[in-house]
């Protein structure tokens, strides 16, 4: 072996390029703490964590913005039709005891309802709500006679003073005039009133909200509105059976609400809504769903319901409990998806990390604690993304617009610092495919928890696969 000008023995030619190597790939002999394997560990998992916070913020805003869409939304319900809650018609009588005057309610022995609904979106600013049109045509029997209170000298049944009431939240959605039928007379109903005994326009378990107190006919509350006509009941009390019929041309935003008041109550909706929601206390005994839109019936009779066909006191409670509702909402908002997606991020960024790491030590390519805070503020930042572009398009548009501009720009820097494009190119691989998973997840509902737990154990043991890969010399 021949030396060098100094007399030193020069080293062994293959170990003169393996240093080489070292040198050029960022990799010295001997390795600072800051580059082993187990910091960068440490490290990863700590960033991890630290990267929660700017996505809670996301998450927050997220909240922040959904609570301005929910503004909006009222505010063009308030203007076009709060969601409806209709009772009724119901036959109010005045009873006099004493100094004391209070209320006797008559429910219809028979209620028929038949409902058609138009569906339209209104928009505020970049906002959207759900507003509908609906022909509501009622009719059935009324079986008086037998359901007045005993008579005696002490009560006084005022039947020339009774009122014909029918429960509409939003008197404001009444469109057109409505005639009343009952027994063969035709009254205008032009009386707007409240009732605070048989009509609310919450449901039961947001009673709290209000302060109700109900004196005599009822008091003066919100959601206690009702259409009236007064009407002489003195003549049609004589009777069993007495028919009547009406029509409400009646509009609303969200939802349709009707209580089954009826003792044999039978309510039939269609509409053109391809994604309608069933709910309430009773569900359809018949439905069918098309893109075009659905039909669904019901069938109620008094023993399912908490309250009887006659009564004197406060039933709006058990009124509002009893209803069933058609729902026209979009089934999940882009704030929701935005806020699910954003449950995931730390799998998303741990991956991103773990593939990264992987790739250092195998290629021999340093990745400093800058590039990887980089690398998860670039993941961090799509979440920010899909939430501002959903605001303007479809949530899957916008999620694949994110998804492409946070995955090319992280390939494109791990492709800037690791030099080698087919490795960058398989992060940027396994991020698109992560992307995705989530995407489908978001779109799971039975499934989701299943899907999730299955695809989590796959990846840990891919994981676990290529970690075998990794040299002991190399993680020193």
């Amino acid at each position: 072996m021949e030396e060098n000008m100094n007399g030193s023995t020069p080293p062994p030619l293959d170990q003169e390029v393996v240093v080489g190597e070292a040198i050029n790939s960022g990799y010295e002999p001997n390795k600072k703490f800051t580059q082993s394997f187990t910091f960068k560990v440490l490290f990863i998992a700590l960033l991890s964590l630290l990267l929660l916070i700017p996505s809670l913020m996301i998450s927050s805003l997220g909240e922040e913005r959904k609570k301005t869409a929910t503004n909006a939304e009222n505010e063009i319900a308030s203007k076009w039709g709060m969601p409806q809650h209709i009772t009724g018609p119901v036959i109010a009588i005045p009873c006099v005891e004493g100094n004391q005057k209070d209320m006797y309610y008559i429910l219809p022995k028979t209620l028929n309802v038949n409902v058609d609904v138009k569906s339209q979106t209104l928009y505020r600013n970049i906002y959207e709500a759900v507003v509908y049109n609906s022909s509501i045509d009622i009719d059935g029997t009324f079986n008086i006679n037998s359901l007045l209170p005993i008579k005696n000298d002490s009560v006084k049944v005022l039947l020339n003073e009774a009122y014909v009431e029918m429960g509409i939240t939003d008197l404001r959605g009444i469109s057109k005039k409505v005639q009343l039928n009952l027994g063969g007379k035709i009254t205008d109903v032009n009386d707007g009133g409240t009732d605070g005994n048989i009509q609310y326009d919450i449901s039961p378990e947001d009673e709290s909200e209000y302060d109700v107190v109900v004196e005599g006919i009822g008091a003066k509350e919100a959601g206690s509105c009702v259409a009236m006509a007064r009407m002489d009941l003195t003549e049609l009390a004589q009777h069993d059976s007495v028919p009547f019929k009406l029509h409400l041309d009646l509009k609303g935003s969200e939802t349709l609400n009707f209580a089954p008041v009826g003792e044999v109550t039978k309510i039939k909706v269609k509409g053109d809504c391809a994604t309608p929601s069933f709910n309430g206390n009773f569900l359809p005994a018949d439905r069918n769903v098309t893109p075009d839109g659905f039909d669904a019936t019901w069938e109620v009779i008094s023993i399912n319901r908490p309250y009887p066909q006659s009564f004197m006191g406060n039933r709006a409670n058990e009124i509002a409990d009893s209803q069933v509702q058609v729902g026209l909402r979009i089934p999940v908002d882009r704030f929701q998806k935005t806020e699910r997606a954003i449950k995931y991020a730390l799998l998303v960024i741990v991956l991103t990390f773990i593939a990264a790491l992987f790739s250092e030590f195998r290629l021999r390519r340093n990745i400093n604690v800058f590039q990887y805070l980089l690398i998860g503020l670039a993941l961090v930042l799509f979440y920010s993304l899909l939430l501002s572009m959903s605001e303007h398009m479809a949530f899957a548009l916008a999620y694949l617009i994110a998804t492409l501009m946070t995955v090319g720009m992280v390939t494109v820097y791990l492709f800037g610092v690791l030099k080698v494009k087919k490795q960058a190119l398989i992060i940027g691989a396994m991020l698109l495919f992560m992307y995705a998973y989530v995407f489908v997840l978001l779109n799971l509902e039975s499934y989701a928890l299943l899907a999730g737990s299955i695809g989590l154990f796959i990846i840990l043991a891919v994981i676990m696969y290529y970690s075998l890969k990794i040299r002991t010399e190399d993680l020193q």
